[in-house]
C-alpha cells in the first residue's frame, strides 16, 4: 500500500483527518484477513505513510497502533519513504526512521532485505534531479533471482488521469529503469494505475485526494445527472509464486465517508427560474458527506451575483459534513452589445490607486451595480467623475 497521507486534515477538517485514520485501519483488517485466509507473508508501504514530516504524537500512535497489529499477526513490514515523510533536505532524519528503531517495521533506503529468492529493495524517493544516482544504486542492489522494488515516484509515461502535485519533480524516466524487476510504486493516487512499458502498478491512496476523485452530479436546465462514480481506493496483493513474475490482484477497501461534487451550469435564467432548478439538489441523500458545489456559466442580463443568493444553496443540502460553495460565473453584457473592457481597465486603475480613499472604493461598487444592469455609460460616468478625468477616454467610445 501506498499514501496513507496520516495526519492530513483535508480542507481543515478534523473528521477527514479521522477519514484517513479509518481508511489505514480498514486497511489493516483487510491485510490480516488476507493473511488468515491466503497466506499473506509480508506489508510494502511504499511512501508518505504520513502527510508531514513532524507528524503530532496523535499521528504516531495511530502508525504505532496499526503496524503492531500486523506484527502481532505475525507479517513483516517492510517501508520506504516519500516525498511527505521526510524534506528533501534532510531525507534520513525522518519519523519512518523513528518507526523502523521501534522494531516495529523494517525501512529501506538503498537497501534490501531477501525473502529466499525474493529480494525486496527500498530506494525511497528522490528529486528528477537526482534520479542517475537512483538508478545506479538501484542497479548495484538487484539480485539474480526475483527482484521487487519499492520506490515513490512518478515513472515517465504511466498514464495518470488527474495532474499531481510535484509531478514533475518526483519523475524518474522509465527507460532507465531495469526491466528485471517488479516496481511496487507509490506517489500516483489513482488505484491500480498501471504503467504501460514497465511491470509496474501504482496501489493509489487509501483515502479520496482530490475533488477529481469525487462521485459527481451535472445540474443544468433543472435536470441533475449523475455523471461519475466515486474512485476506488485500495490497495494491491502481489503474488510471487509464478517463477521470474509478480501477479497484481487490486484489492478495494469498502466504505469511507462519501465525497460529493455537483456542477451547476447558469444558462442565463432569472434567479427565480434558477431558483427553481436548484430544489432538484434536494432530492440526493448528503447525511455525512462532504460536498463540493461549483457553479459556472453566465448570469442573466442584468442580474448580478448577488442577486442569486447562491449560498442558498447549502440550505438545501442537509445533513452533510460540510458544503463548500465555488462561484465561476459571468456576467452577460448589455443587448445593445456595449463593450465593456475599456470599463474594466478603468475599474483596475481606480482600485489599483485608491483601495484606501473610501469614496473611491464606493464609486467603483457603485460603477459594478450600474454594469450588472447594464447601465455601461452611467457606470463610465460614476467612475471617471471619481478619477477626476473627462470624456476623452476614447477606448471607451
Amino acid at each position: 500500500m501506498s499514501d496513507v497521507h496520516l495526519g492530513r486534515r483535508q480542507y481543515g477538517l478534523e473528521a477527514r483527518a479521522k477519514d484517513y485514520e479509518l481508511a489505514f485501519f480498514n486497511a489493516i483488517n483487510e491485510i490480516i484477513r488476507l493473511h488468515e485466509e491466503r497466506g499473506v507473508d509480508a506489508v510494502l508501504v511504499t511512501g508518505d505513510l504520513f502527510d508531514n514530516p513532524r507528524p503530532s504524537p496523535s499521528t504516531y500512535l495511530t502508525a504505532i497502533k496499526g503496524f503492531s497489529r500486523l506484527k502481532d499477526s505475525g507479517l513483516d513490514v517492510i517501508i520506504t519513504r516519500g516525498n511527505h515523510d521526510a524534506s528533501v533536505i534532510n531525507p534520513v532524519d525522518n519519523p519512518i526512521s523513528v518507526l523502523s528503531s521501534s522494531g516495529l517495521v523494517k525501512y529501506l533506503d538503498l537497501d534490501y532485505v531477501d525473502y529466499g529468492k525474493l529480494r525486496i529493495i527500498g530506494v525511497g524517493c528522490v528529486p528528477s534531479s537526482d534520479h542517475g544516482k537512483l538508478t545506479r544504486g538501484l542497479r548495484e542492489l538487484m539480485g539474480s533471482g526475483l527482484n521487487i522494488v519499492m520506490m515513490h515516484q512518478y515513472i515517465e509515461g504511466a498514464p495518470y488521469r488527474y495532474p499531481m502535485p510535484n509531478i514533475d519533480y518526483y519523475t524518474i524516466p522509465a527507460g532507465e529503469l531495469p526491466t528485471n524487476a517488479y516496481y511496487a510504486v507509490g506517489h500516483i493516487h489513482e488505484h491500480a494505475l498501471r504503467h504501460p512499458s514497465l511491470n509496474a502498478v501504482y496501489p493509489g491512496s487509501l483515502e479520496i485526494w482530490d475533488s477529481q476523485e469525487f462521485e459527481t452530479y451535472i445540474l443544468n436546465d433543472g435536470k441533475l445527472s449523475k455523471v461519475k462514480e466515486q474512485d476506488p481506493k485500495g490497495f494491491l496483493l502481489l503474488d510471487t509464486d509464478y517463477g521470474d513474475r509478480v501477479r497484481v490482484e487490486p484489492i478495494r477497501l469498502r466504505g469511507g465517508r462519501r465525497m460529493i461534487k455537483v456542477l451547476i451550469n447558469v444558462n442565463g435564467e432569472s434567479p427565480s427560474v434558477l431558483r427553481e432548478h436548484l430544489g432538484e439538489l434536494s432530492s440526493l441523500n448528503y447525511r455525512d458527506a462532504y460536498v463540493e458545489v461549483n457553479v459556472t456559466g453566465e448570469l442573466g442580463e442584468g442580474f448580478s451575483v448577488r442577486d442569486y443568493s447562491f449560498n442558498a444553496v447549502k440550505g438545501l443540502i442537509r445533513d452533510a459534513l460540510k458544503v463548500n460553495v465555488k462561484l465561476a460565473v459571468t456576467k452577460r453584457s448589455s443587448v445593445k452589445g456595449q463593450v465593456v473592457h475599456g470599463l474594466l481597465d478603468l475599474i483596475q486603475s481606480v482600485l489599483g490607486k485608491n483601495l484606501s480613499n473610501e469614496t473611491m472604493v464606493n464609486a467603483v461598487l457603485r460603477a459594478l451595480d450600474l454594469v450588472s444592469d447594464g447601465k455601461v455609460n452611467e457606470a463610465r460616468v460614476a467612475l471617471e467623475k471619481a478619477l477626476g478625468i473627462g470624456d476623452d477616454v476614447e477606448w471607451l467610445q
